[in-house]
C-alpha cells in the first residue's frame, strides 16, 4: 500500500484493519481513523446510502435519538438565536423542531442542500448530527466549521467514538461505507486545540465545542 496521509492532521497513516471490504489506516499523532482513500463511495453512492435514511418528524425513535443535540441548543442559546444545520439530510428533522421554536436555521447538505447559504455568516451555534465521520476532508471541513461560528459559539455534534475497549472488527460503525473517519478523544482534543476551541465537552454521543 503506498504512504497514505492522515486527511486531519496530515501525519503519516499506519493500516490498522483490513478485510475483504474495509480498509482503514491509524494515525500516531491525532490519533484518527480513516477509510482507505480507495474505497471512498463519490457523492451519487453517498446519496443513494443517504436516501435509505427514513428520518421524519413524527418518528418518536428518531426525536429521541437527537434529543442531545435539541437539549444543548435549548440550555445554552435562547430563542431567537442563529443556528445552521450542517449535514442536515434529506429531511431537516433538528432545524424543523427548533425553528417552531423560534430558532433560525440555515440549512446545509453537499447532497440534499449544496447550496452554500452560510458563505458571508456567522452562527451562534452549529448543530452536526452523526456527521463527522462522513468527513472525507475534516482539516477543510474543520477550518469551515470554526471560521462559521461567532465568538463563544458552539459547535454541537453527535457521532460515535472508537476507544480500545471496542473490537473493532466487530464494530458496526465501521460497516457504512459513507462512515470515512472516525474520532477518539484525544482526536477531538487535537481538534479543539488546533481550531481554537476554548472548551470541549463530551457527554457521548453528544460533543459541544465552545469557540
Amino acid at each position: 500500500m503506498p504512504d497514505i496521509n492522515c486527511p486531519l492532521c496530515g501525519s503519516m497513516g499506519q493500516l490498522s484493519f483490513s478485510n475483504e471490504k474495509h480498509r482503514f489506516l491509524s494515525c500516531d499523532h491525532c490519533q484518527g481513523i480513516f477509510r482507505d482513500p480507495g474505497q471512498i463511495l463519490n457523492l451519487e453512492q453517498e446519496k443513494s446510502r443517504y436516501l435509505l435514511h427514513r428520518n421524519h418528524l413524527q418518528d418518536k425513535g428518531y426525536l429521541k435519538f437527537v434529543s442531545p443535540i435539541l437539549r444543548a441548543v435549548r440550555t445554552g442559546h435562547p430563542p431567537g438565536a442563529s443556528g445552521l444545520d450542517f449535514g442536515c439530510g434529506h429531511t431537516p428533522v433538528i432545524s424543523e423542531v427548533l425553528k417552531d421554536q423560534d430558532y433560525i436555521f440555515d440549512l446545509y447538505d453537499p447532497a440534499f442542500y449544496p447550496h452554500r447559504v452560510f458563505e458571508g455568516k456567522t452562527y451562534d451555534f452549529i448543530t452536526c448530527c452523526e456527521v463527522m465521520e462522513h468527513f472525507q476532508h475534516p482539516k477543510k471541513e474543520f477550518d469551515l466549521l470554526a471560521g462559521l461560528l461567532k465568538p463563544g459559539g458552539n459547535l454541537i455534534c453527535m457521532t460515535s467514538l472508537y476507544s480500545e475497549e471496542i473490537d473493532f472488527e466487530n464494530w458496526y460503525y465501521k460497516n457504512d461505507p459513507t462512515h470515512v473517519f472516525f474520532y477518539r478523544k484525544e482526536t477531538l482534543a487535537y481538534i479543539a486545540r488546533n481550531w481554537g476551541f476554548r472548551h470541549l465537552k463530551i457527554e457521548e454521543p453528544l460533543l459541544v465545542f465552545l469557540k
